[in-house]
């Protein structure tokens, strides 16, 4: 972590909500939430873009639905979570926040589960799921994000590795970044979207529907 980073954050402790408090939880238990820097982004263009309708894939412990719902009492968060165990601890974590009536979850493969969402037209998908499958999810799930909403996919440079593939060791690694990679060029063809991606973190893409490229 370089210096410029260390004081970003530094600064950003000033303004800790309480749902910070499940940041050491996460990652005592190596349980995959946003990063801070690009989390404040995000909820910055949450601002921006008045979103109120919010379609985020990947609810892990309910961190990232929680601070997207914190930036106004209007937003409502619909979040996917396929693992069991993780859909449960993030429900008591939203009933113990008190974000039970902004968040709903759904319980299932994200892949399997667009009828559940389907009822209402989204500003904003937060895709933070298996990476493997990001383009599957942006293919199932923007017919429902509305005109100059926001497709933003977290970890698009995966951990430095999509930069520097041949420098991989690992097997595994190496076909992530690989498919990481594929995904990042596949993102820049859609001529439906202006795509820009942020060194910031573990790197940030953020998808604009319907924008001039």
């Amino acid at each position: 972590m370089d210096h410029n980073q260390n004081y970003l954050l530094e600064l950003l402790q000033h303004n800790n909500n309480e749902i910070e408090s499940l940041r050491p939880f996460a990652e005592d238990n190596h349980v995959p939430i946003v990063d801070k820097l690009t989390l404040e982004l995000i909820k910055q263009l949450i601002r921006m873009h008045k979103t109120t309708y919010i379609l985020e894939i990947g609810t892990a412990i309910g961190y990232s639905a929680m601070h997207f719902a914190s930036v106004s009492p209007d937003i409502e968060v619909t979040t996917i979570e396929r693992d069991e165990t993780m859909q449960q601890r993030a429900k008591r974590n939203i009933s113990a926040f008190n974000y039970d009536q902004q968040i709903r979850q759904i319980h299932g493969d994200a892949l399997e589960v667009m009828d559940q969402v389907a009822d209402r037209t989204y500003d904003m998908i937060f895709i933070d799921a298996a990476k493997a499958q990001s383009q599957k999810f942006f293919e199932r799930y923007t017919p429902y994000l509305r005109e100059g909403g926001l497709v933003i996919t977290d970890n698009v440079l995966y951990h430095d590795f999509v930069a520097n593939i041949d420098a991989v060791k690992s097997r595994n690694k190496r076909q992530m970044a690989k498919k990481i990679n594929a995904y990042n060029k596949w993102l820049m063809e859609q001529s439906q979207y202006a795509t820009t991606f942020l060194n910031m973190d573990d790197g940030v893409a953020i998808s604009i529907k319907g924008a001039s490229v």
